[in-house]
């Protein structure tokens, strides 16, 4: 294993590596339209792209593809072979993508799983990019339940892929500091700058033989399911520096229900504690901003939302709703 600092050595413009590539991703995530935009740069050959059934395609980061363009449709332009199968395993598409040739598989934010008869396909091996510094976070949604833990360390694996879920040797590691105020957005895209130059280095130590691989130990290693809808729900009984960090993480997500609507909150900050005020209740509706009672101080609360309407002030969608100092958002 290598721990990846971003300063490898960047292939020479004359130089080609015949490496064969079919790329697993899925079109609907930054995550993975990144890492296919940076293996473009390599020499390498793209012989296949594969992306997941539109039900598959969700993220926890909510970023725009802004700037950078759905693998699909770069690969249509590049006239490189794409498939959506509902099951990568089935014999006929193992088949079809055995005739392909491939020497290496990547996947990058794929949701389904390869298992071994597919595995066994390409010539050299298949890989895949998770945003977790393995055996910690494997499964779904790593960044977001990392940052939900409150671990000062998140960052990158790129593994060998073995048939348990994110369970393969490891071959490059790279380490990122958390930070207070990070959302799912913010930590996605430090991990993203700080090790997209890794597809470089693979496609590179993959052409000439020179990966490192180290097992995954046993300790400390974790599993995570999918952020579900009720794990974004705001519990006020809960600690208010708690619930800032819920809304920090995935602002815009967070939410209650009350006055017959279900409400999303962004941008809360913690103020210290009053009278024992029974939690969720609005303390304060100021001119732009609100206050709910949590456990151990209140939540300022400076942005509200409806489902798919923009984000307001506080205050103002409070007084839409007819809401009042003293309402419960329990």
């Amino acid at each position: 294993m290598r721990y990846y600092t971003g300063r490898n050595r960047t292939a020479d413009l004359g130089e080609t590596f015949m490496v064969r590539v079919v790329f697993f991703g899925n079109s609907a995530s930054i995550f993975s339209n990144r890492f296919f935009q940076e293996l473009t740069k390599t020499p390498c050959e793209l012989v296949g792209v594969v992306d997941v059934p539109p039900a598959k395609r969700s993220s926890t980061n909510t970023k725009t593809l802004s700037g950078i363009q759905d693998f699909v449709l770069l690969a249509h332009f590049r006239r490189i072979p794409t498939f959506e199968p509902a099951s990568p395993n089935t014999p006929e598409f193992i088949q079809l993508l055995s005739c392909l040739a491939p020497d290496l598989f990547i996947a990058v934010g794929y949701m389904n799983l390869l298992k071994e008869q597919l595995l066994a396909v390409p010539s050299r091996l298949a890989v895949n990019v998770h945003a977790s510094l393995l055996p910690a976070y494997r499964g779904k949604h790593p960044v977001f339940w990392a940052l939900r833990n409150g671990e000062r360390r998140a960052g990158l694996t790129i593994h060998v892929m073995a048939c348990g879920l994110d369970t393969g040797d490891i071959l490059y590691q790279v380490r990122v500091r958390t930070r207070r105020n990070d959302s799912v957005i913010s930590l996605y895209d430090r991990i993203m700058d700080r090790s997209a130059g890794l597809m470089s280095q693979l496609i590179e130590d993959v052409d000439r033989q020179n990966l490192h691989r180290t097992p995954q130990p046993t300790v400390r290693a974790s599993y995570y399911s999918s952020a579900h809808e009720e794990d974004y729900r705001l519990d006020w009984s809960r600690d208010a520096e708690q619930l800032r960090h819920w809304i920090q993480t995935s602002p815009g997500q967070c939410f209650c229900d009350a006055a017959g609507h279900r409400i999303f909150f962004s941008e809360a900050t913690v103020v210290a504690p009053g009278d024992e005020i029974p939690p969720g209740v609005l303390l304060r509706i100021g001119r732009t901003n609100c206050t709910v009672a949590a456990r151990n101080g209140g939540l300022r609360v400076r942005k509200l939302s409806l489902g798919g309407e923009s984000e307001r002030p506080a205050a103002h969608l409070c007084r839409e709703l007819g809401l009042r100092e003293g309402s419960s958002l329990a």
